[in-house]
């Protein structure tokens, strides 16, 4: 009895610590099961988006048959077999690939064998079927029809598409589809992560991975159904996770539930008893308080040396970055009317005192460059050190605009100088960057931010250079901030895409490959931003490495449909910066991206700038010849108007150079273009390299290059860039592109 009158605070708290318990249960039961049937609906939405587009291709593939027999007339029976079993090799669940003559009967079957009963089929005695073909002839369009016992004794899906329409029509082009495999195919991802999925029309169950009489009532509350349809014909389709996921999703539920009421119950037990038993320990805190009061002023007095060594540099003994902006921040308290200036210097070049001769004599010039600033600087105004090698110099009453231009070049002649650092004489030199600055409305990190905007002003412009700041410095970092954000949220709305321009071969006027170009659709504008004003942003932001990634992989995605077309000839060329080159993973994203769409090396062609070639000579030759040696293809771009060394022509593994647009638009008029375009195209022969001419926009050119003996050509004279699906249709109609 004594026990449960002592502990009665603890043993109320279990007690409403196992009720709160068994609610919480309940709760997260029920928010279990929604969030197992939204994610259901999640993988029901993915599943039809995969079934829609499988469908669609399908369709493609045989309505491109029937347009080629439409469009060229009828073929050799050899050369349509040939197209319907290129169709069927590269798509496993194609059953055959059919002809039916405008009489409705079957004539041709790829492959015969194992489909003999379905040929010289009359399917105009098949109302059903006889039925979907009238429509398909008067409207022109193509009809289906699903789970249909196929000759082999398994269910498929037809595909029946006119070669033409009412009196024109010369047959239907007939597809076969396996129905299970296709499906199967389609809805794999999702089966594969742990979802069951059955589908039926009416009474009849079209492709289920349960066992036939499997009752879903109790799946009601977890799984996801729709209505589809596809071929005029209603499906309804219900997906669930199975048994191993729900397990998972229960054995989170227990233990959510095990640790709530635990916590729960600890919690309000302990604070109840805590609370009961605080009148016990009162005298004993009071004891404690006298000790602790001691300590703390001690700590106190620890924590104040460690404030000032935390605003002191160890290296030089100047104040560093935090006791500058405390320091700006106490003075601009003062609110009397004046001029405050903080000037900010960076060393030149300070990482090749550090590759040279080391940290330890890095730390010498350092050291050696404070204590000149110290020297100059005058005592009521604050210098410190804020970086590896960057100094800053407050001041906090200007009176006359001039000093701080005499105390600037006293700064650059003072750091202008020679330095003798372990045997090794340093030449050494600074940017600065200043701003001067009324008080009001300004605070410490504001006059630092603008000093450092006019310090990467400075050294943009070379060495041992001065920059002041001005508003229009503060515009140009807002407006290139602006569009960062702009192009971030282009790339995660994918409002970025791919255009094609055709590369032309010169001696018979067909196409040979295509020049993949960045495009970017502004939604708020309606208008294409040109790739000028948001590549060299991605490229300084960075982003340029995970919008190259998807450059290579969309370019190798389109390049393999081409081919599965029947284009096989067509190579892509892509474009890649030198940031990319920097990164460790470019030339295993190339090798692992063509593999992946069952390209050969052969049609992939890397474009490279003459700046990114000798920027970093040696990691970039490594590069290009592992390129080189899986049988990839590199290009100069824009040859000519970049480095005026020839060198890296010998060293680097080129196959071809491309001649800028800018050599070529006033040719042949212009002469000293037709001198420098010949000179290129003797340089190139002479040492076994292909020639790209850019930018051709007439026929004069065109007759100049071939006068010339110029490889290929590209330019609007025969195609500007296209989208991927225009480019398509000119490759399909268009057999001669002069």
């Amino acid at each position: 009895m004594r026990f449960f009158i002592t502990y009665r605070p603890a043993l109320i708290s279990i007690t409403i610590g196992l009720a709160l318990t068994i609610i919480v249960s309940v709760f997260v039961s029920r928010k279990v099961d929604e969030n197992i049937q939204s994610k259901s609906l999640v993988e029901l939405n993915k599943a039809i988006a995969r079934l829609d587009h499988n469908f669609s291709h399908q369709a493609f593939l045989f309505n491109w048959m029937a347009k080629q027999w439409q469009e060229f007339g009828q073929p050799e029976p050899v050369t349509w077999h040939q197209q319907a079993k290129h169709i069927i090799e590269h798509h496993e669940f194609i059953q055959a690939v059919e002809w039916a003559d405008s009489n409705k009967v079957i004539r041709w079957i790829e492959p015969l064998i194992g489909n003999q009963q379905a040929f010289g089929l009359d399917l105009s005695k098949i109302p059903v079927i006889s039925n979907k073909l009238d429509y398909a002839v008067r409207t022109g369009n193509w009809v289906g029809i699903s789970n249909w016992k196929l000759v082999q004794g398994t269910k498929g899906i037809l595909f029946y598409v006119p070669i033409g329409v009412k009196s024109e029509n010369q047959g239907f082009v007939i597809g076969v589809v396996r129905m299970i495999r296709f499906l199967k195919h389609s809805l794999d991802d999702t089966i594969a992560k742990g979802y069951h999925i059955h589908i039926s029309r009416a009474q009849d169950v079209i492709f289920s991975t349960v066992n036939r009489g499997f009752d879903t009532t109790d799946k009601q509350n977890i799984l996801a159904k729709v209505k589809y349809f596809a071929f005029d014909e209603e499906w309804a389709i219900q997906i669930w996770p199975n048994q191993s996921l729900l397990n998972k999703q229960d054995q989170q539920l227990v233990i959510i539930i095990a640790i709530t009421g635990l916590l729960i119950t600890a919690f309000l037990a302990a604070l109840s008893q805590l609370f009961i038993s605080g009148r016990r320990f009162n005298n004993h805190l009071s004891k404690v308080n006298f000790h602790l009061q001691s300590e703390m002023s001690e700590r106190k007095r620890i924590e104040q040396e460690k404030i000032e060594l935390a605003f002191r540099d160890e290296l030089t003994g100047l104040n560093n970055r935090s006791a500058l902006y405390n320091y700006i921040e106490e003075k601009l308290k003062d609110k009397k009317p004046r001029d405050v200036a903080v000037i900010l210097i960076d060393l030149d070049n300070f990482k090749e005192v550090n590759d040279v001769v080391g940290h330890h004599a890095g730390d010498m010039l350092i050291q050696k460059v404070a204590a000149r600033l110290n020297k100059i600087v005058d005592k009521k105004d604050y210098l410190a050190r804020i970086g590896g090698d960057e100094f800053a110099i407050f001041i906090n009453e200007v009176p006359a605009r001039m000093l701080i231009t005499r105390l600037n070049k006293k700064l650059t002649h003072a750091i202008d100088t020679k330095f003798v650092l372990e045997h090794y004489e340093f030449i050494t030199s600074a940017c600065i960057g200043f701003v001067l600055s009324g008080i009001k409305d300004v605070t410490a990190n504001e006059l630092v931010r603008k000093a450092d905007a006019a310090l990467n002003q400075a050294k943009s412009l070379g060495r041992n250079c001065t920059y002041q700041y001005t508003d229009n410095i503060h515009l140009d970092i807002l407006n290139k901030v602006e569009k960062l954000k702009k192009l971030n949220r282009a790339v995660e709305n994918k409002q970025l895409e791919l255009f094609y321009q055709p590369k032309i071969n010169l001696n018979n006027s067909s196409i040979i490959g295509v020049e993949a170009l960045l495009r970017w659709f502004d939604t708020e504008t309606q208008t294409y931003i040109p790739p000028a004003e948001f590549v060299p942003l991605a490229e300084e932001s960075g982003m340029i490495l995970d919008i190259g990634e998807w450059v290579i992989d969309e370019a190798c995605r389109q390049l393999s449909i081409w081919h599965q077309l029947g284009f096989a000839h067509l190579h892509v060329a892509i474009n890649v910066s030198g940031r990319q080159l920097k990164s460790n993973r470019l030339y295993q994203h190339i090798v692992n991206t063509y593999e992946k769409y069952e390209l050969r090396p052969q049609h992939i062609e890397i474009e490279l700038t003459e700046e990114v070639f000798v920027d970093n000579i040696k990691k970039n030759e490594d590069f290009m010849r592992s390129l080189t040696d899986q049988g990839i293809s590199l290009s100069i771009d824009d040859f000519g108007i970049g480095y005026s060394s020839l060198a890296y022509l010998k060293n680097f593994p080129i196959t071809t150079l491309k001649i800028d647009r800018s050599f070529i638009r006033d040719v042949p008029e212009n002469e000293n273009d037709v001198s420098i375009v010949k000179a290129i195209i003797d340089l190139a022969k002479n040492m076994e390299l292909k020639i790209v001419a850019e930018g051709v926009e007439n026929k004069m050119q065109v007759a100049f290059l071939k006068h010339l003996q110029c490889h290929y050509a590209q330019g609007f004279w025969y195609s500007k860039a296209l989208p991927a699906r225009e480019l398509t249709d000119k490759l399909i109609h268009l057999h001669n592109w002069d």
